[in-house]
């Protein structure tokens, strides 16, 4: 029996995003007898498809799959119905558990006290830039175990066990990522329509001549082309069924940060047409610190990156994990992924289930200048705005462009939603700068959640009141 003709995510193990109908696509007439029903399959744009019917979270569940002139039957066991989730992006979204075991030795432990039914699929690196591929090529659903744990990704399993402990469903993690990838690496010709010599840049990898020409270039890697991720790796996953999307990416489009947020929403937004589902939901990370401290910096790359991050969530159903206080500025690949899978998490449970909490973190809503004073004021506060623990500091500090130059001030909290900074005596201020850097000196403010104040740039436009 070739069972090649299906999607490797049709397997052992595997979970069913519950209350969808779900497909499956074989090159081969079939019929599927799964949860006492036998569905015939449908011939469809030169395949095969059976739609299972929409069910609730349960499991497990045994599946057979037979195909016409085939005397061997297909028999699928230990399925499970519940949600999934695509885990997405560059190394820091990659980066698996055994790479923290010195860091979190305590979740080997906890799966021998208690066992957690989170199921992770990992998409095998592969790229293709002559097309989507239709069907996922290679990999296996790995229950989480003592045995396995190590090769789940370290941000996706926590996010997961943050679900699986609130809502006690089944959880399905499909990992489809590459390090050092950009964003464009992930986006479709579609997608990436307003960006032709983008799409011509990808396409030239079509001829394997052209693949082989920088074979021994140690600065060259054809996953980072356009495109050639996605068909091979991501368009295929889109064709099922999913609760939502996390993503953690933006590290290697710090080249070119202004072009980061047309693109990042082009990305989200097809996406969703892929799937067939508008408002897929989308969760993501914004980048963490990175390099030496450093004062605030209108030009700061990583900066830019944010802000092109933190605008997405104009789009519907969409939220942000702050990672700001959470990355080391001597490593790319900070260790701490349970805050970010917690945060993550914080976002779905906001933007997904209707739970009420302060993810993303204070953001900048308002600002009032009265008699010299600027006030600023923030939404997600939870109980308040406090300066951060860590430091000496009583008061948070920002950076004021003026004709003088930078001037560092000190911003008092003056509410629970509000930090006030005296402009007096600044000749012609023209903006306001706070936590804009690749690793801002200044990043005081927090809620009282423990969530970061998220970093902003504000223009001064009314200097006459």
């Amino acid at each position: 029996m070739n069972k090649s003709v299906l999607s490797s995510v049709i397997n052992n193990g595997m979970v069913i995003q519950r209350d969808a109908a779900f497909p499956i696509i074989s090159g081969k007439k079939m019929s599927v007898e799964f949860m006492g029903k036998i569905y015939e399959s449908k011939e469809t744009g030169g395949k095969w498809l059976v739609m299972l019917d929409p069910a609730n979270a349960g499991g497990p569940f045994n599946m057979e799959i037979k195909f016409e002139h085939e005397e061997e039957t297909m028999r699928l066991k230990d399925i499970y119905i519940g949600d999934v989730w695509l885990c997405s992006g560059q190394s820091n979204m990659e980066m698996q558990m055994d790479q923290l075991h010195s860091v979190y030795a305590s979740q080997w432990d906890s799966l021998q006290e208690k066992p957690f039914n989170i199921r992770h699929f990992k998409v095998p690196r592969q790229w293709d830039f002559s097309g989507s591929h239709d069907e996922v090529q290679g990999g296996s659903w790995q229950c989480a175990s003592k045995e396995t744990l190590g090769e789940f990704s370290g941000v996706a399993w926590f996010f997961g066990r943050f679900m699986h402990e609130k809502y006690s469903i089944p959880i399905g993690l499909i990992n489809s990522t590459w390090g050092g990838t950009p964003v464009e690496a992930w986006m479709s010709a579609d997608a990436l329509a307003d960006f032709p010599e983008k799409i011509i840049c990808g396409r030239q990898y079509i001829d394997p001549i052209k693949q082989n020409e920088n074979t021994g270039n140690e600065e060259f890697f054809i996953e980072r082309q356009p495109m050639g991720v996605y068909n091979a790796m991501l368009a295929p996953v889109l064709k099922f069924p999913l609760k939502g999307v996390i993503w953690y990416q933006g590290e290697s489009n710090d080249n070119n940060p202004n072009d980061y947020a047309q693109l990042f929403k082009l990305m989200i937004q097809d996406w969703r047409k892929k799937n067939n589902n508008e408002n897929l939901p989308f969760l993501f990370v914004q980048l963490p610190i990175w390099k030496e401290p450093s004062k605030n910096d209108e030009k700061s790359s990583w900066a830019l990156i944010r802000k092109a991050q933190s605008s997405a969530l104009s789009l519907t159903a969409t939220g942000m994990a702050a990672a700001l206080d959470l990355g080391q500025g001597d490593d790319l690949h900070p260790v701490n992924k349970k805050d970010v899978g917690y945060r993550l998490f914080l976002a779905a449970d906001k933007t997904v289930f209707g739970s009420v909490n302060s993810s993303a973190g204070p953001m900048l809503v308002k600002n009032v200048l009265k008699n010299n004073e600027i006030t600023l004021y923030f939404d997600n506060c939870a109980n308040g705005l406090t300066v951060c623990s860590c430091t000496d500091c009583k008061d948070a500090f920002v950076s004021v462009i003026c004709d003088e130059g930078h001037v560092r001030l000190s911003a008092k909290i003056t509410g629970n939603d509000s930090i006030s900074i005296d402009l007096g005596g600044i000749k012609n201020p023209q903006k306001i700068l706070y936590a804009w850097a690749d690793n801002p000196i200044d990043r005081q403010l927090f809620n009282s959640d423990g969530l970061p104040v998220i970093p902003f740039i504000l223009e001064i436009k009314d200097k006459n009141v």
